[in-house]
C-alpha cells in the first residue's frame, strides 16, 4: 500500500503505492512509550526525528514521547496533512495508526502535521 521513497528537497517520505479511501488505516505499528527522563536524552540523538509526543501530555514540559516502529515514522510534515496518527493500547502495549484524513492518490506522499514543530530546528524539517 505504500514505500517509502526519496522525496526532492525533503530526503526520506511514504508515499502512497496505490490509492488510499479517506478513513483508511495505512499502517498499524507497534510502539515504545518512553518516560520524560528518557526523552530528554532521545531529543538529542538521530531517534528524535522518529518520536511522537504523547498527546495527552502535549504542551507540558515534562512531557514524555512514543517512539513507534514502523514505516509511518517516515511522513512529512505538511501544514495541510492527508493523514493522522491515532493512537491506541491494549494489552501488549501502545500502537501507533496511521490513518488517511482524505482520498490520497497513488504516487501522492503520506504527510502528517508535527505537534512539536517548534522543537524541531530548521535542518530538521522540511515543509
Amino acid at each position: 500500500m505504500v514505500r517509502l521513497a526519496l522525496v526532492p528537497g525533503k530526503g526520506r517520505g511514504l508515499l502512497a503505492c496505490e490509492a488510499i479511501a479517506a478513513g483508511s488505516r495505512i499502517e498499524r505499528a507497534p510502539a515504545v512509550r518512553l518516560a520524560p527522563a528518557d526523552r530528554a536524552v532521545i531529543d538529542r540523538t538521530a531517534l528524535f526525528a522518529y518520536t511522537f509526543v504523547e498527546p495527552d501530555r502535549f504542551g507540558s514540559d515534562d512531557h514524555g514521547c512514543l517512539l513507534a516502529f514502523g514505516q509511518l515514522t517516515f511522513c512529512n510534515h505538511s501544514e495541510h496533512p492527508n493523514a493522522v496518527i491515532r493512537w491506541c493500547e491494549d494489552d501488549i502495549g501502545p500502537w501507533a495508526e496511521l490513518e488517511a484524513l482524505q482520498p490520497i492518490a497513488a504516487g501522492e506522499e503520506i504527510t502528517l502535521f508535527y505537534t512539536n514543530i517548534s522543537e524541531y530546528s530548521a535542518g530538521d524539517l522540511f515543509i
